[in-house]
């Protein structure tokens, strides 16, 4: 799983002698660079398409996002806990499902090997098992999600050769540095952070580890269905004014 993002919800209530609406303020914790769906500017400022595109949505609903930074790991400890209300970029699965809604998908993640055309050019056309058979050390967050046959195949027989590194700028450090000999992790985030470090020979292999669409989760505990509904269409409304814009 690449970088995980979350949001919690929390509702504010207005004191009036007469009846009002709730308001309501999303806070979005953050990794700090994730992009470009999501990351700090060189204004400082919080940028991305993914980050966009979700307040652009909550704007139409009336609803206001605060952001803060959170470590991967932490994140995905937290999904697991169920003590996350909203996330960006989450991967459909029969567990999460359980305990949370899913948005209708708004994009596509595939999940790649990266690596230095200059010094591992035999990667190219490679799986990441027969990278890691043959000795190969490969950098990843192993707390993400990258598909049933990542976790049941590659964590299960090759952990040793996987290195955790919680963050992507991390995980390209090790590869600049030719401490790994590959890198895992999106295919748009890691071209990102390799254009971003001036890493001129990286390249993405060509067998794709995994592809899925992506959706914004919320927590059961803190929405309904009813609110799902509207998202959705406020989502598919933003889309298609994107797209034409």
């Amino acid at each position: 799983m690449r970088n995980v993002i979350y949001l919690l919800l929390t509702s504010v209530f207005m004191a009036s002698s007469f009846p009002v609406q709730s308001q309501v303020a999303l806070n979005l914790a953050m990794g700090a660079n994730w992009k470009p769906y999501v990351y700090i500017d060189e204004h400082g400022q919080r940028a991305g398409e993914d980050l966009l595109l979700l307040n652009r949505v909550l704007d139409r609903l009336g609803y206001q996002l605060n952001t803060e930074n959170l470590p991967e790991q932490r994140m995905a400890l937290e999904i697991q806990q169920g003590q996350v209300d909203v996330v960006l970029g989450a991967a459909y699965t029969k567990a999460r499902e359980a305990q949370n809604f899913f948005s209708v998908p708004y994009r596509k993640e595939i999940i790649v090997l990266g690596y230095r055309h200059s010094l591992h050019p035999e990667i190219r056309d490679m799986d990441i098992n027969t990278l890691l058979a043959q000795d190969g050390l490969v950098a990843v967050n192993k707390s993400g999600w990258f598909g049933a046959a990542f976790k049941q195949d590659t964590l299960a027989h090759y952990d040793s050769n996987l290195v955790h590194a919680e963050g992507t700028h991390r995980r390209m450090q090790l590869l600049d540095m030719d401490r790994v000999d590959a890198v895992v992790g999106d295919s748009k985030v890691l071209q990102a952070a390799a254009d971003e470090m001036g890493i001129d020979d990286f390249v993405i292999a060509e067998k794709i580890i995994h592809e899925t669409a992506v959706h914004f989760m919320f927590s059961r505990a803190r929405v309904d269905a009813a609110f799902m509904q509207r998202f959705n269409t406020a989502l598919l409304a933003e889309q298609s004014k994107l797209r034409q814009e």
